[in-house]
């Protein structure tokens, strides 16, 4: 009896054993077979994921655990735990030793900080890590890839051309990858990044004012991805484009039932950024059909979005004006609130270009241009490849002249018109000085003192230039008048007809315009410096604001000036 006990018990322990051998035996492809086709942030996969990392640990598979780790990254939920997952696959990349994987890591880490938070000065510097470690890759995915986040940056911050450029070099490669047989994954990928550079070619072609080939593009990018459940995201980005650009042709019941159905795959995917665009033509769009309180609604969900992700576009700001002008004289709680919002929005979006545009130059542009001249000088020339080189030359400097011609024709035309503007300017000036001013009486509900005291104010404000101080603003200036916000931009409504930022810029390019009009000296400046002569600290706003107001490009006017001058 005993011996039978121990017998039965022997082989108990040996089927345990062996069991337990068996599920540790389970491979990586059926753990994650489990979990690999479902949605990304789908937190349901986490607990065979971690199975997953648990068996690449245990065996030592390095390539294993970079594999789980980007699971990890891609179903959890929250954004922190997905930075956690990056990092973790960022170090077993570095450990496994392959420039590729690391070069991934980097650039997924980037990716999240870019998708879900909008946070480009994070991102960026995973981009450039990831672009140092894919230099020498035979992986032109990964290149692609590459060059296509940082052409994100670049049109984030308004380098439109160049952007165009990348994005154009990216999507030669992903369609003719799109169109290749190959397992479902990377055919999945492929479609993935031609429909997304796609989106970004249409947006830029929009922003540069290639209207036809912006609708050309979104056409084809909604053909591709219409009723594909793969790429419903993809297709929301491109009735989002085919809705703004109705609305521009004035067709605005069509414009609305496009940008109303691109809604549902954004929000579902908490893309927050393009959702605020679409918010802010449904805005415009009842504004031309007189529905103000429909408008008001849409421009209001901007705010919300606003105040969730503080994160805003540059586009979609004019939202702010006008639910400022909306609330003026009907609500001075709201208009207050929505000028405070204003003000927040204009120093978030300055706030990161000095940093990315210097990062971006420093460690991407120019060590470009260092390793094609390598690559050329490793290459050599024969007679051949040197006789190409002179006609492809000569072909590009016969097509540079036209342009250059057409170009400067249009310039010179435009530089005419300002001048002939500038003259009036300095005859009225002129005028002015020789009739004393008289002070106009308040308009609005501001008393005969306030609205007097904020007009001698303004006077020296203006005649001091105190509006060339960089980093001032309606709050700051409200204050060293002695008054508030609400009172300053009432009195700069009433007084100017525009709003207070608005007054502001005009006074910067007026003042600067004059002095490049007037002082050779200036003409020598670069535009860093004549931007922050007039308070504004940022290279590419000047530049936008002055073009807004005048025009012309400001390299555009000095060149012509110093050309009229007979400056070197």
């Amino acid at each position: 009896m005993k011996k039978n006990r121990f017998i039965f018990s022997l082989f108990l322990l040996l089927s345990i054993h062996f069991f337990s051998q068996k599920k540790v035996q389970i491979s990586y492809a059926e753990i994650r077979s489990s979990y690999k086709d479902l949605k990304t942030d789908d937190e349901s996969a986490l607990p065979k994921v971690i199975q997953y990392i648990q068996k690449a640990k245990s065996e030592g598979r390095k390539d294993r655990l970079i594999q789980g780790y980007r699971d990890g990254r891609q179903f959890s939920r929250v954004f922190d735990q997905k930075i956690k997952y990056a990092d973790s696959t960022i170090s077993a990349s570095v450990d496994f030793g392959d420039k590729d994987e690391i070069s991934k890591s980097y650039l997924s880490k980037g990716i999240l900080y870019y998708f879900n938070k909008k946070k480009f000065t994070a991102a960026l510097d995973e981009y450039l890590k990831a672009y140092e470690f894919s230099k020498s890759s035979k992986d032109e995915f990964l290149k692609n890839k590459v060059l296509y986040h940082l052409a994100i940056v670049k049109s984030h911050l308004g380098y439109y051309k160049d952007a165009k450029l990348h994005f154009e070099k990216c999507i030669v490669y992903y369609e003719a990858q799109s169109k290749i047989k190959k397992n479902y994954v990377e055919l999945y990928n492929s479609r993935k990044a031609y429909y997304n550079t796609l989106h970004q070619l249409t947006v830029i072609n929009r922003y540069l004012k290639n209207f036809k080939k912006s609708d050309s593009l979104s056409s084809l990018g909604y053909l591709l991805t219409n009723n594909n459940a793969d790429f419903r995201l993809e297709n929301a980005y491109f009735l989002k484009c085919r809705g703004i650009s109705k609305y521009y042709r004035k067709d605005y019941v069509a414009a609305r039932r496009d940008l109303e159905a691109s809604l549902p795959g954004l929000t579902e995917r908490n893309d927050f950024s393009w959702s605020s665009v679409v918010y802010f033509y449904l805005g415009k769009t009842f504004d031309a059909q007189n529905k103000e309180a429909e408008a008001i609604f849409n421009y209001k969900k901007i705010d919300s979005i606003f105040n969730v992700n503080q994160f805003i576009l540059p586009e979609v700001t004019k939202s702010y004006n006008v639910l400022i002008d909306y609330y003026q004289g009907k609500d001075v709680k709201r208009e207050l609130y929505y000028t405070r919002q204003l003000l927040k929005a204009d120093s978030l979006i300055t706030k990161d270009f000095p940093y990315l545009s210097n990062r971006l130059h420093s460690d991407y542009d120019r060590k470009t241009l260092l390793q094609e001249k390598e690559e050329l000088e490793k290459a050599g020339n024969t007679k051949i490849r040197f006789a190409q080189v002179i006609i492809f030359v000569a072909f590009l400097v016969i097509v540079f002249f036209l342009v250059r011609y057409r170009k400067d024709q249009k310039i010179k035309k435009k530089y005419d018109q300002l001048q002939q503007r500038l003259t009036k300017e300095s005859e009225h000036l002129k005028q002015k000085e020789e009739v004393d001013e008289v002070p106009k009486s308040p308009r609005s509900g501001l008393s005969p003192e306030i609205h007097e005291k904020i007009r001698k104010k303004i006077k020296k404000f203006e005649e001091d230039k105190a509006f060339t101080k960089l980093g001032i603003n309606q709050k700051t200036i409200a204050k060293d008048f002695g008054t508030n916000t609400l009172y300053l931009s009432t009195y700069i409504k009433d007084n100017k007809g525009v709003t207070f930022t608005t007054y502001l810029s005009q006074l910067r390019i007026s003042y600067i315009t004059h002095l490049l009009n007037t002082d050779r000296d200036a003409l020598k400046l670069n535009i860093e410096v004549l931007a922050a002569m007039c308070g504004i600290a940022a290279r590419q706003n000047f530049s936008d604001l002055f073009y807004e107001y005048n025009r012309i490009r400001p390299a555009d006017f000095i060149k012509k000036r110093r050309e009229e001058l007979g400056m070197p």
